[in-house]
């Protein structure tokens, strides 16, 4: 991404040491009228910018979080239709994002090592009709105030307090006499702390990569109960987003001012009350809105720099007030663009499609979170079982491009990766080592030069990756394995890590993401990272050693050895079997047995699973691809739990983030049998080197009718139907590609076109 020149402007904001939501103001005067205008704007954390009372695009939470001791994006926008001749006003107003937090939290947000004061970056170049040109840019000239908002966090919520039109300052007219001169700043962003993995020189201003969060939807509530001191709204499913509050239309400019408190989240305790306790975050505050409306000028406010996860939302006011108010739902997430459509005979495998879909939706703002409410953190793990499910959902490419340079820029020098990206230096000993969870610097690296073919990543981001996977061979132990702290995480029954030797997860995370830089290699052509044939070597010594250390081959199954030699234990971890499975690592004459252990297991549970996330995004795969495929869909259909079929039966929309008193109901990382549905049901599977040569093979064992769905490509958009009650497949190949189809006593390459085929 092409680099801004920071000296074009100055980083301005308002006096005192920890400004709170300032309004920044300069008047810009055009002799001419303008025909073309381009405005860069940025700010550390969030900022909204206007020109002349109309905001310069729809935008919602910019930049998007980045480690700003190393770079910070600028949103380039033109705006020229909002200028005109005489006087124009551009404002900026500043909330704190994750930059300058102040919420005392866990992750340690509030002590995060580039923190300091609120800040605006802008340049605005003008092109008038009499041939001349302006430029217009932060600096010591423009004006500040304190705004209406007078307290904002990503956790807490915000608190609106008006004095006046809140709109009134961005106006051509507005009198700033009284408005104090603004501090402004060399070009470094960050406060000046210094880094403790690598001196840098001054940090890059980029334009923004990923999308922009914008507002999708608008809900109307559903009323739940009221009683004499607050009401409970329902807004039907789990959303991120925030609340607009607004004066009815009937109430008149001289009432008196309604002051509310309203609290979100995702459930009710048993009270009928808004549960909104977060043990993560050390206030008494969680999700919650302040707001003051004045009949006279300020009659309606929606968040402005923060944003939340809820389904509910309880007004703390009387029936009386609450009948003069207004209370819309907004669902806001990235403007990415959706990839594919499934419909089936079969409603449970639509509604797994459209919950995993507004699972990721609500966890997408400027990464790839893992719950709108409880963290609001880009854990990598998730995403990297979930990688296949993304790019089928949505096109990801450029969050992802974001997001992974965001986890190489955690890099420390011995290669270590933080678990969430970005971090605020926390996520390297609290939660590490844990390889299922880091491993998605390579491994995305190659899924985007699969998926999209953009190889320039390895360039820019494999020499980051392999010294990664260097560190972890370097923590290889006596028995040639890799340790980790998570393994399998939220297992039934588990409240977080895995109750079983975590090392077979770990050293086959890692073995699997060697050979994916492998591959990446191979396919950028790049001769300056560790040769594709060493990197293969190193991974088959690792999975040698998870066969030497956990393979029983008298009884054909993966034990746990910590638990192995206790008299009487019967210790059977699915998980540990599919994970060989899926990855190819058992020897040929164990394989069925493997599997037929697997399964027996499942069936002696009432055709349950046991698995924690890992588990969940391969089990029904491997299920399929040894001749199970009933089975498969027999587990995903178990109506009790644990199991998905139970959470959506309970009025769910969207997946929980754990199988027992599940503290988030967003929760996009259970949620992965969805690529069984779309590779193994419908049969639509990316070849290995992308969408070029693509496989279409439906499990003929899964007794589903009819399942179809379209997949938009690079190529084109392939369109997919399978009947397996008449037998016949129909399938569109874009132009570009060519499709193998594998059916039940038939094989076909196809080229280009429109193809029936019957079996």
């Amino acid at each position: 991404m092409p680099e801004i020149d920071p000296t074009q402007a100055a980083w301005i904001t308002a006096p005192g040491e920890d400004p709170q939501n300032p309004l920044l103001r300069t008047a810009i005067d055009l002799p001419s009228p303008p025909v073309a205008a381009t405005l860069r704007v940025t700010g550390l954390g969030t900022f909204r910018a206007a020109l002349n009372g109309t905001e310069v695009d729809d935008a919602r939470l910019d930049p998007g979080l980045t480690d700003p001791r190393i770079r910070v994006q600028v949103r380039e926008l033109e705006v020229g239709p909002l200028l005109r001749r005489g006087e124009n006003v551009l404002g900026i107003e500043l909330g704190r994002g994750f930059h300058a937090l102040t919420t005392p939290n866990v992750w340690r947000w509030h002590q995060a090592p580039w923190r300091g004061p609120v800040r605006a970056w802008a340049q605005l170049r003008i092109h008038l009709a009499d041939g001349s040109s302006r430029a217009v840019a932060t600096g010591p000239e423009w004006r500040t105030r304190p705004g209406p908002v007078v307290f904002d966090s990503m956790f807490e919520g915000e608190t609106f307090t008006p004095s006046e039109d809140p709109e009134a300052w961005l106006r051509p007219g507005y009198d700033d006499s009284a408005w104090d001169q603004v501090l402004a700043f060399p070009s470094r962003p960050a406060a000046p702390t210094a880094r403790h993995r690598r001196d840098l020189p001054e940090p890059v201003l980029q334009l923004q990569v990923q999308e922009p969060v914008r507002e999708e939807a608008e809900i109307t509530p559903a009323l739940v109960s009221q009683s004499s001191a607050s009401t409970v709204l329902d807004m039907g499913r789990v959303i991120a987003g925030w609340c607009r509050y607004s004066l009815r239309e009937d109430v008149p400019a001289d009432a008196p001012p309604l002051e509310l408190v309203a609290r979100h989240d995702e459930k009710l305790r048993e009270d009928g009350h808004v549960d909104d306790q977060n043990e993560h975050i050390h206030t008494e505050r969680f999700q919650e809105d302040r707001v003051r409306l004045e009949p006279a000028f300020a009659r309606s406010f929606a968040p402005r720099h923060s944003y939340k996860g809820f389904r509910y939302v309880e007004i703390e006011a009387s029936p009386e007030e609450f009948a003069r108010l207004e209370v819309t739902g907004i669902l806001a997430h990235a403007d990415v663009r959706p990839r594919s459509t499934l419909s089936s005979s079969e409603p449970l495998l639509e509604q797994m499609d459209q919950a995993m879909r507004a699972s990721l939706a609500n966890n997408l703002h400027h990464v790839p979170t893992d719950s709108p409410s409880q963290e609001k953190n880009g854990w990598t793990g998730d995403a990297l079982t979930a990688l296949a499910a993304m790019g089928t959902s949505f096109d990801m490419r450029a969050m992802l491009r974001k997001w992974l340079t965001d986890q190489a820029d955690t890099q420390r020098p011995d290669g270590s990766l933080a678990v969430i990206a970005p971090a605020p230096d926390w996520g390297y000993e609290e939660l590490s080592p844990a390889p299922e969870w880091t491993c998605l610097l390579p491994v995305g690296m190659d899924e985007m030069v699969c998926e999209y073919g953009e190889t320039d990543l390895v360039g820019s981001l494999g020499g980051a990756a392999a010294r990664y996977l260097a560190y972890e061979l370097s923590r290889a132990d006596a028995d040639g394995l890799i340790s980790g702290v998570l393994g399998d995480y939220l297992t039934p029954g588990s409240p977080g890590p895995a109750p079983e030797d975590k090392r077979l997860s770990a050293t086959l995370l890692v073995a699997h993401a060697l050979r994916r830089l492998a591959h990446a290699i191979e396919r950028a052509e790049s001769e300056d990272l560790p040769s594709p044939g060493q990197l293969r070597e190193d991974a088959t010594r690792l999975e040698h050693a998870i066969n030497r250390v956990f393979l029983d081959t008298h009884r054909g199954l993966y034990r746990d050895p910590g638990t192995v030699a206790i008299p009487g234990t019967t210790t059977y971890r699915q998980t540990s079997n599919l994970l060989p499975l899926a990855f190819g690592i058992v020897p040929d004459e164990q394989v069925d047995t493997v599997a037929r252990h697997l399964v027996d297991d499942i069936t002696a549970r009432g055709d349950h699973h046991n698995c924690g996330h890992l588990g969940v995004r391969f089990l029904l795969p491997v299920l399929s691809a040894h001749g199970h495929g009933e089975l498969a869909l027999r587990v995903l259909a178990n109506p009790t739990p644990p199991g998905w079929k139970a959470w959506l039966e309970a009025g769910n929309s969207t997946f929980a983030e754990m199988w027992e008193e599940p503290r988030s109901h967003s929760h996009y990382f259970m949620g992965t049998p969805v690529t069984w549905i779309h590779e193994h049901v419908a049969g639509l599977r990316r070849g290995p080197e992308g969408w070029g040569q693509f496989l279409v093979a439906p499990d003929p064992a899964i007794p589903v009718d009819r399942i179809a769905m379209t997949r938009t490509t690079d190529q084109g958009e392939i369109a997919l139907e399978v009947d397996r009650e008449s037998r016949t497949l129909a399938l569109t190949v874009p132009d570009g590609a060519r499709a193998r189809v594998e059916l039940p006593g038939l094989t076909e390459d196809l080229s280009p076109g429109n193809h029936r085929l019957s079996w």
